[in-house]
Formats: C-alpha cells, structure tokens, sequence
C-alpha cells in the first residue's frame, strides 16, 4: 500500500505544477507585472509646509507633477519641475495645489531642469472647474534674460489647482468607459496590466458578429489632454443612434483602448511609462508591459476568422493640429483612405486649418508604423494641438468620426 500512496503523492504534485504552468502560460506576459523593475526615479509625494508664511505647496494627488518647492523671498516661491528620465520631449506637464491659512497673492516661479516652454496655467478652485490664469497675471520665460515663467497666484484657505493643461484624469476616463460600456453595443475588458498593477482597458463597439474592424488608441503619453478629448468625442459619435452610426456599427467593430500608459498619467510622467520608455517608441522592440498588452489583444482579433483591419488610430496631443500618416504611394487597405478622409475632413470644415505630415518617423517603432505594417490598413497618428479649445477638438473629432464612418460603410457596401 505504502509504494502506491506515494505514487498518488507523486501524480497530484506533477498534476499540480502542470496546472500552475498552464495558468502561468494563459496569463502570459502580464503574470509577471508586479516582478518587472521601476527604471525611473518616482516623485515624492508630500506637502511643502513654509509655515511661518501660512503657504502649503502639494503634489499629492493623481497626476501631479511637483518635484521641489522653495520660498524664495516675501511672496515669492520657486516650484521645480523635472521629467522622469531624459533625453525626453520638449512638452513639461506640472500639477500642483496651494493653500494658505488667509487670503493673499503669491508670485509661483517655474524651473523647469529639462529644456521645454512652461505653458500659461489652467487653474481651479474645486478641481473640476477649469479655466485660464488670466494673461495680465502671467510671465512667459525670457532664456536670454534669463528670466523665468512666473504667475501670480490668489490663495487662501480653500485649495487652488494649478496645472499645464486642463486634465483628463484615470478617474474621467473610467467614468467616460463606464458609461459608455452600459450601452448593449458595447463591453469593457482588461487586456492586461501596467508595471504597477493598473488595468488596461479595451472598449469593444458594435456587432459582435462583425468582422471589419478599426482599432483605437489614447494616452501614450501622460500630459497630451487634447489627444483625450478628440479620442472620446470620436468614439462617442460612433456610438450614437443615429443612421450613419447604426449602420456603420452593423458592419464594423471599434476597438479602443483609452490609456496604453496609466502608470504615466498616475505619476505626472511627460512622456514614459515605469521602465523610462516611450511606450510609442516601442512598438517593434516591445520592451513594455503595456506596449506588449496592446499587441497582444490586437493581433489577437485580427487573427480571427475572416477579420480585417481597415483602419488604426493613435490620439495624441502636440503644438498644432497634425494627422501623421503614411504616403500615398504607400499601399493600403482601403486604397487611398487616407487621402480620401483628410479631404472630407478639410470638406467637413472649410475653415479648419491642419496638416499633414506623410511617412513622419518612418522608421521608428512608432504605433502607426507597426500597425501599418502588420495589418495593411492606415495607421494615423491624430494630433490635436495642446491649445486647442476642449470645444473645437470635440467638434472636429465627431466631424472627423462621420466622415470616417461615411468612407468605410460606402467600402463595405461595394464589396
């Protein structure tokens, strides 16, 4: 009896270390999220307390981004703002918040330790209403006087906001994917995990049956807002019930993962995810847990039966309004869709004035590149300037979602 028990205590251990591998095996690249290195020096938390003066400076809160403060003299205070590695981006983001024990006005310096222009600041007193520190209380930087940006603050008790650009939080985007995903249309899955254990979300659109498909992307990089807004109001217009939108519904599914780098948008990175890469800098090499997710998940639906890509998106944000595309003479599938879109675009809006910049960063491990040349489709990236108005890139977007919605079903329905 003895000899058999123990061959049952055998087969049950290698029956167990079998079913732990296959479970490792399944869960794949992002079983081992929690074990990959932080390469990048993560900001302290903290409050900066000059309690003689009655000042508190804070950047603890998701998406902040204040590395030092300092009083200088009287009211004058220098908050330092650094990127998490370099060489980086010329597009500094801070996010900071003030109190003081009375009311008064304090004069905010900005040094910023990496080159980059220090943008007008958004400001709010409850943090959810924004708007535009007034121009008569801002000093753009003068590197030849080497004078530094600077704003007059008015600040007392109740906490005043003060960031780059107006937000677009994790909190926002999950409530925006929430909401969106109650439609009977549409589901919210986890297509894996950051380096610190954050969900990357996929939102899946239309016909389940469908097996045309455009793929979306958002939030490579942590500051580009805009890039946020133009991706939720072209993704909200594909949604709604009108004719157009039904339709192209029917015969298509939209693919949309809203935040590739959610570690980045946490810390108030400009550019990088955890492990110092920009994740749009890293789709051939793969290095990152997040870059790795969204090859994963889309590779996977186009290997289904009888799917096709025909169209793939990248928001960001920049100094203009920019779509980066593919050449012409660059064959895709639909033929010449590109061309095609950007002139219904321009047709949409007479007066709206962007570019277009074909076979930009070619041959870099960009988003677009891979996806061209892994689905056939066009891969775009869509820029949306860092100033322009939450209302135009929304407008533009939709008007944008239309058009595209007008080309692909007219493609459909010839085939």
């Amino acid at each position: 009896m003895t000899p058999v028990c123990k061959n049952k205590g055998m087969n049950k251990l290698r029956s167990f270390i079998f079913l732990a591998f296959i479970a490792l095996a399944t869960l794949g690249d992002n079983a081992a999220w929690s074990e990959m290195p932080i390469k990048v020096p993560l900001q302290t938390r903290k409050e900066w307390n000059f309690e003689k003066e009655g000042i508190q400076f804070s950047n603890n809160f998701s998406g902040a981004r204040l590395n030092n403060c300092t009083h200088l003299q009287d009211n004058i205070y220098l908050v330092t703002i650094s990127p998490e590695n370099s060489p980086i981006n010329r597009s500094p983001w801070y996010a900071f918040k003030i109190s003081s024990s009375k009311k008064q006005t304090i004069e905010v310096r900005f040094l910023l330790t990496h080159p980059g222009t220090t943008s007008k600041p958004i400001i709010s007193f409850d943090g959810k209403e924004f708007k535009a520190l007034e121009i008569n209380k801002w000093t753009a930087a003068n590197s030849e006087q080497k004078i530094p940006a600077s704003a007059l603050l008015e600040v007392g008790p109740n906490p005043i906001w003060v960031f780059a650009h107006q937000p677009i939080s994790l909190d926002d985007l999950d409530l925006w994917s929430n909401t969106l995903a109650k439609s009977p249309f549409t589901k919210i899955t986890t297509i894996g995990k950051s380096m610190e254990g954050r969900p990357i979300k996929q939102l899946t659109l239309g016909n389940p049956d469908a097996t045309n498909f455009i793929f979306i992307l958002g939030r490579q990089h942590p500051p580009e807002v805009t890039g946020s807004v133009g991706l939720m109001s072209f993704v909200d217009t594909i949604a709604l019930d009108s004719p157009l939108s039904k339709t192209f519904r029917q015969s298509f599914q939209t693919i949309v993962i809203p935040v590739v780098n959610p570690d980045g948008v946490e810390h108030g990175h400009w550019r990088s995810t955890l492990g110092g890469v920009d994740p749009n800098r890293d789709y051939g090499p793969f290095t990152q847990i997040e870059t790795r997710a969204v090859r994963d998940a889309l590779t996977t639906i186009a290997k289904q039966p009888k799917a096709r890509a025909y169209l793939f998106l990248d928001f960001h944000s920049t100094s203009e309004d920019i779509f980066y595309t593919q050449r012409d003479e660059d064959q895709t599938f639909p033929l010449l869709f590109t061309k095609r879109w950007l002139k219904a675009i321009h047709e949409h809006f007479p007066n709206y004035a962007f570019k277009r910049d074909a076979g930009h960063n070619e041959n870099l491990p960009t988003s677009k590149t891979w996806s061209y040349k892994t689905f056939g489709c066009a891969g775009i990236t869509y820029e949306f300037g860092y100033n322009t108005s939450f209302e135009k890139v929304r407008a533009i977007a939709s008007g944008a979602a239309e058009e595209m919605m007008k080309i692909l079903v007219a493609e459909t329905a010839s085939r």
